[in-house]
């Protein structure tokens, strides 16, 4: 979650799970088979531990694995998908191992959601791309916003053709804002509803250089640079982020945890300088997606002090969502950065979200 003047690269960063992003065209996800982990099962690398929710691995059409994180009650009536931005993946941005029932996922589940949230490819656990296990430099980004877009149709083919999902409400954070847009590029995935969290129109640029690098290495430092560096000035930390349940350091400690012990680690450069190290993806983007293709009902949901996405951004993006007045709504949540979703508004945040799905 670097901004874009933290990049060692003139390229703008996504916060919240966002450093670029990269587009290719692709076929159409068509197969797709999965495999359900209990919670001790192994890993390819490393065995899971217990604190990370159950996981379903997917196959592409292309081969490609894609994991996918869930918790849900009994007896679920409806799923919510929750995609990631551009730098982080699932676990860390949804589940991260603070305290039970800390994230978004164990509070939709909590109130009878089953809650999904994929790794994107080169993100979390997924499998990442080959051109990842060379230098950065050596590849162009083979990652593409609409490829990711075919990757979560097929998630959504998934849960309602395997899982039986009738209902699949749709939250896209940060870069997940611009994947949802990709989505209804190419199809009607037909989403009960769309929230646009932390995402702006025109005023905030993505899309990596086709020609490279592939991705950035990405270091705890600046991880936590990005985000504190949100806090408005003479604010304690502690307050803004734990607000009292926890200290800064708990809460920021417990989401980088979830963050560095994944498929994303660049173990290379932390074995050579003891700095830990991730794998910041670049994303290609070759088309606008123009978010009026969305015309299911649709929330646009930014934090006051969020400075990666200004109020003209995210107003920009609520205007131009193409469902009806009536359909769509504007919410400003008050004191919380880029990463509300992770500070003591967290629930302020996740009630604004749950409100509006329950209206349809």
């Amino acid at each position: 979650m670097p901004t874009r003047d933290m990049l060692p690269t003139p390229r703008r960063a996504f916060l919240a799970g966002a450093v670029g992003t990269t587009l290719v065209g692709t076929t159409g996800v068509t197969a797709s088979s999965h495999r359900e982990e209990t919670r001790d099962e192994p890993n390819e690398k490393r065995t899971r531990p217990s604190w990370k929710p159950p996981a379903h691995d997917l196959e592409m059409d292309d081969g490609h694995r894609l994991r996918v994180w869930e918790r849900s009650p009994e007896d679920p009536e409806e799923a919510v998908l929750f995609v990631h931005g551009m730098t982080y993946g699932g676990v860390p941005m949804f589940d991260p191992p603070v305290a039970k029932d800390f994230g978004w996922l164990p509070y939709a589940a909590a109130r009878g959601q089953a809650a999904f949230a994929p790794d994107m490819r080169g993100y979390g656990e997924s499998e990442p791309p080959r051109e990842y296990s060379e230098p950065p430099e050596a590849n162009a980004p083979p990652l593409s916003f609409e490829r990711e877009a075919r990757d979560l149709l097929e998630v959504t083919r998934w849960l309602r053709e395997d899982r039986g999902f009738e209902r699949i409400h749709y939250v896209g954070l940060s870069g997940g804002t611009w994947r949802g847009r990709a989505v209804y590029e190419l199809a009607d995935p037909g989403y009960e509803t769309v929230t646009l969290a932390g995402g702006s129109l025109d005023t905030l640029e993505v899309g990596a250089d086709p020609g490279g690098p592939a991705y950035l290495p990405h270091q705890r430092e600046e991880f936590l640079a990005g985000w504190t560096g949100e806090i408005p000035e003479g604010r304690d930390h502690d307050e803004w982020i734990g607000g009292g349940a926890f200290t800064a350091s708990e809460i920021q400690t417990a989401v980088w945890r979830a963050i560095f012990e994944s498929e994303q680690a660049l173990e290379s450069a932390s074995k050579s300088n003891d700095t830990e190290t991730i794998i910041a993806p670049f994303v290609r983007q070759e088309r606008e997606y123009h978010p009026k293709q969305i015309t299911d009902p649709t929330l646009v949901v930014r934090s006051s002090s969020d400075e990666t996405i200004s109020r003209e951004g995210a107003l920009n993006l609520y205007d131009a969502v193409g469902a009806a007045d009536d359909r769509k709504q504007y919410r400003e949540i008050a004191g919380g950065t880029h990463f509300s979703f992770l500070e003591r508004t967290r629930h302020e945040f996740f009630h604004a979200v749950h409100d509006f799905q329950r209206q349809h």
